[in-house]
């Protein structure tokens, strides 16, 4: 289903966005990595090249939204399509009441605004696209679902950011879109590379190994889940477990059955440090 397919990852240098990256090229999918930097944007294109994928680079400050607007037409104009949008850069920082308000909104600024403008974008740019179907998964984060110590500006954002999503959700339906779909992804404590200092330091409490979440993510592509949103966490006792919460915009908040699955009984996060 995948193969063949266009898909474009924001953040795709390292981290969750590159592990979903890597994952969808092994699919034979011709994925662009968008990024910053791109020295690690090279990194990153040189080790999905030797696992066999495609794969090409595109440095860009993900903030210049026209700039990514271009990369997205210049995409499509070079393949007659976009398949796959992974809505996947953004930042954590600890901010407290401490904080200057301007650095807290400048956080909010870029894990909220930017990525709901990119939906924004692409939903008003491909849904008239009757031929071009095109699935856009947003990375989101448990802090979209609960209050968390330190998170003046993150939580919010990611709040924000996946009201929003619900919001373009419940016009797509309104209008009878089809051909645009929107995903969520809620990871808790990823053991990306940059967090794995912490975790041996004891710093973060219960991380989920990366393949978890890019596991849940491509499932979710392949529509192999049962809602379009899934949370995916370690929970002491319980192992690795996804929990399905409701895709419906009316359902939004609002008390509502939710599903769970174990994926993995018998996972501790002491296995990441073998």
């Amino acid at each position: 289903m995948l193969e063949n397919k266009i898909a474009i990852v924001t953040g795709g240098s390292e981290g969750i966005g590159f592990g979903i990256a890597s994952a969808l090229a092994s699919k034979g999918i011709l994925v662009y990595l968008i990024a910053r930097t791109k020295e690690k944007l090279e990194k990153a294109k040189e080790k999905i090249i030797q696992q066999g994928g495609k794969v090409d680079i595109k440095p860009v400050d993900i903030t210049d939204i026209e700039a990514v607007k271009k990369i997205v037409e210049g995409v499509y104009k070079d393949n007659g399509r976009l398949d796959i949008f992974i809505n996947n850069a953004g930042a954590w920082k600890g901010q407290s009441l401490d904080t200057p308000f301007a650095d807290i909104w400048k956080l909010i600024e870029f894990d909220m605004r930017v990525p709901y403008e990119l939906t924004h974008y692409l939903v008003n740019r491909f849904r008239s696209e009757k031929e071009n179907t095109l699935r856009i998964l947003t990375v989101a984060s448990q802090a979209a679902l609960k209050v968390m110590e330190s998170g003046l500006g993150y939580g919010p954002a990611k709040m924000g950011l996946v009201a929003g999503l619900f919001h373009l959700e419940e016009e797509l339906q309104r209008e009878g879109v089809k051909n645009v779909r929107l995903y969520r992804l809620y990871p808790n404590t990823v053991a990306t590379e940059k967090m794995m200092n912490a975790i041996r330091a004891n710093q973060v409490q219960d991380p989920v190994k990366l393949e978890a979440v890019v596991d849940a993510a491509i499932d979710l592509l392949l529509d192999k889940t049962p809602t379009r949103d899934v949370r995916v966490g370690y929970y002491p006792g319980r192992g690795i477990v996804r929990t399905y919460l409701p895709s419906n915009p009316g359902d939004f908040y609002h008390p509502a059955e939710t599903t769970e699955e174990v994926v993995d009984s018998n996972f501790t996060p002491q296995d990441l440090l073998k």
